[in-house]
């Protein structure tokens, strides 16, 4: 696996959302919005499942994908393999976490599981000339 920037790790933390990428085993793309997203380590990211239905199946049948974030002065694109997990001690742990997250703003969705984007290759898109670079 690849550590990521700690630059990056913040930025996965902080922004309000990012775009998460998974293909089918046809080769068929599929991109979604998600908020509920942490640099879980630093060569991992997780996601949270509140509502995954075309995202889950690719997962399942071709388990990579790739994970864009940005703010007004930078981004990142992290890519790898991906896991995912719906039950067990760890699930139980983050899920309940992510439970106590989405109550305090007020919303009534659950975790039913848990994706874990186990990164290989970070790359900048923050503007400029390096833009596109693979920087880990």
């Amino acid at each position: 696996m690849t550590v990521m920037p700690k630059e990056c790790q913040d930025l996965i933390n902080n922004a309000y959302a990012a775009a998460f990428a998974t293909c089918s085993k046809d080769g068929v793309p599929n991109v979604m919005a998600t908020s509920m997203k942490q640099a879980y380590d630093d060569e991992t990211v997780l996601i949270s499942d509140q509502y995954m239905k075309k995202t889950l199946a690719n997962i399942r049948e071709n388990p990579r994908g790739a994970l864009t974030v940005w703010d007004e002065t930078s981004g990142y694109q992290v890519k790898g393999t991906l896991t995912y997990e719906d039950e067990g001690p760890l699930y139980e742990s983050i899920a309940a976490q992510v439970k106590a997250v989405l109550s305090s703003m007020g919303y009534d969705f659950t975790s039913k599981g848990v994706c874990f984007l186990h990164v290989e290759e970070v790359y900048t898109i923050t503007p400029g000339p390096n833009a596109g670079d693979r920087i880990a």
